[in-house]
């Protein structure tokens, strides 16, 4: 392979019936979640509210301006990955959503694709794995945009997680811009859009940990191939430590060290150096990483 791209047609790869039944699932789940929120069935447990919604199929409805924005959100996050990798003619799959029990995952476990061939070098390696959440991010500016101007514009139907939660810098900062409120932590969303733009900061955040093959993986593969396993290693065993004193990180550090992995295969050819165009996409990733990563989500 000279490493040219291919053509699209030669990247694409049909969507199966598990697509779509994944799609359907994960949309019945978070709109369950986004229904939990609604002050006519916050009393309802998980089995008792998805029974009665089973029986008054409106009950969905009410999860909407939840379920929409983030299922937006981690659409285009991976579709930047997809297109991408399309336009070099690395065949893909379309993606994958992940359904999840609503109380202890506002309904989903997100989504991914798959890269189904050989990456052609390092620069393409970094377009590709920041394709995902320079979108991605630009997606949750956009639906945390959307759910503070709502709420000046009166609409308040508060979301509450029943914890409190600390806040990304973006969103701090388009929540001081848009309605001048300096709080860092809070248990209350104004409303169920901008719990969706919470966790979709929140998603950029996790996908941008510089560890193996996640996006930020990625990212550190194209700036340092040859420290990409040490500093993947070190990365991981600091989380791992940090967990010690924030249990919430278990379960994402066992997910690193046996699950997803700490290395990185290595491209076509490595030896190719990145672009100007392709460092400074990789340097808006150490940005975007700045403003959503959160060493402590949960308060």
């Amino acid at each position: 392979m000279d490493g040219q791209p291919l053509s699209p047609r030669e990247g694409a790869e049909p969507i199966s019936l598990w697509h779509g039944i994944l799609a359907g699932l994960t949309l019945c789940t978070t709109l369950l979640a986004g229904a939990s929120f609604d002050g006519r069935y916050s009393d309802l447990g998980p089995v008792d509210l998805t029974v009665f919604a089973l029986g008054h199929p409106s009950v969905f409805l009410a999860g909407l301006p939840f379920a929409l924005p983030l299922l937006f959100i981690l659409l285009v996050h991976e579709m930047g990955h997809f297109i991408t990798a399309r336009r070099y003619g690395i065949r893909t799959t379309w993606p994958y959503f992940i359904p999840g029990p609503p109380a202890i995952s506002l309904g989903t476990f997100g989504a991914f694709i798959r890269l189904k061939g050989a990456i052609p070098d390092r620069g393409i390696l970094m377009e590709v794995g920041v394709g995902g959440p320079l979108w991605g991010f630009l997606a949750s500016v956009a639906v945390a945009s959307v759910g503070f101007i709502s709420a000046r514009l009166g609409y308040h139907a508060p979301a509450d997680l029943g914890l409190d939660v600390n806040l990304p810098l973006a969103y701090r900062g388009l929540q001081s811009i848009l309605l001048g409120d300096q709080r860092t932590v809070q248990t209350l969303f104004e409303n169920p859009i901008l719990l969706a733009a919470w966790l979709g900061f929140f998603v950029q955040g996790l996908n941008l940990i510089p560890v193996g093959q996640l996006d930020g993986g990625h990212v550190l593969y194209g700036f340092a191939r040859g420290g990409h396993r040490w500093v993947s290693t070190g990365i991981a065993a600091a989380l791992a430590a940090y967990a010690l004193i924030q249990p919430q990180w278990i379960v994402w550090a066992v997910l690193l060290f046996f699950v997803l992995g700490l290395r990185h295969p290595p491209t076509l050819r490595d030896e190719r150096p990145l672009s100007g165009a392709q460092v400074a996409l990789g340097l808006a990733a150490v940005v975007i990483f700045a403003l959503c990563f959160l060493p402590a989500p949960f308060a």
